[in-house]
């Protein structure tokens, strides 16, 4: 059976899911990150080692995998660009060579990619236009325009709480 394996790294938390390609979720996994300021990076180890316990519940390797986490997204959507304070290591981290798969891990802000789910199958699924808001460890947003997420000129479009550098 082809499915995704779909990762939420958050400040605090690591959330996995594995889901068949239409959406129908098949396993979930949720653990702490301690927040891990330290710089140890051992975050990346637990989401290594949660790919590998998923794979292994499916009895074989997800087709794809992708990642969301706080902060700014690079353009070319392998690593986090800019996260400070938090998740030491974490910027220009890249993901696919890290977990040695043959296509690209997707790195999404974690607003943006909330919002493309509910624009897939949640909420906003029969809507063209919608703005979705989180409220966490940090404030973000993005917004669906035209059926199209926005992501603005640096990856920043609908993140009400960033702060301008």
């Amino acid at each position: 059976m082809s499915y995704s394996i779909g990762i939420d790294l958050g400040g605090t938390h690591l959330k996995l899911l594995a889901a068949t390609l239409s959406g129908e979720i098949l396993e979930r996994t949720r653990l702490e990150t301690g927040g891990d300021q330290t710089g140890s990076g051992d975050w990346k180890e637990q989401v290594a080692a949660a790919i590998r316990q998923l794979e292994a519940a499916q009895n074989g390797p997800a087709l794809f995998v992708g990642l969301a986490a706080p902060g700014l997204a690079a353009a070319d959507q392998r690593s986090v660009a800019t996260l400070p304070g938090r998740l030491p290591g974490i910027e220009g981290f890249d993901w696919t060579e890290f977990l040695r798969r043959e296509k690209t891990v997707t790195v999404l802000n974690d607003a943006h990619a909330a919002l493309v789910g509910e624009a897939w199958r949640g909420a906003a699924a029969r809507y063209q236009n919608a703005i979705l808001l989180t409220l966490g460890t940090g404030v973000g947003g993005a917004i669906l325009a035209d059926g199209r997420l926005l992501r603005g000129a640096i990856g920043r479009a609908g993140h009400f709480g960033q702060k301008r550098k």
